[in-house]
């Protein structure tokens, strides 16, 4: 599940809307704030390496449980 750095906005995007969270709520989720989130969306930011790790746990998380589906080139 590693990204390039330019689809992580993508991936975020993504889950978000796979899982119908809101942006406020997948950083409740995610354990960070609601503005990290709507800068990886937009592209303004990039997650730091443990932000990173904590999205990708958490979209493994998600997957096991079968609430997401990351077939669409995030792996």
């Amino acid at each position: 599940m590693t990204q390039q750095p330019e689809n992580f906005s993508e991936l975020v995007k993504d889950v978000r809307k796979q899982l119908g969270y809101s942006q406020e709520e997948l950083a409740h989720a995610l354990g960070v704030s609601f503005a990290s989130v709507n800068r990886w969306e937009n592209g303004k930011t990039r997650p730091s390496k443990l932000a990173r790790k904590q999205v990708e746990s958490f979209c493994r998380r998600m997957m096991k449980q079968g609430k997401l589906n990351m077939t669409g080139g995030h792996k």
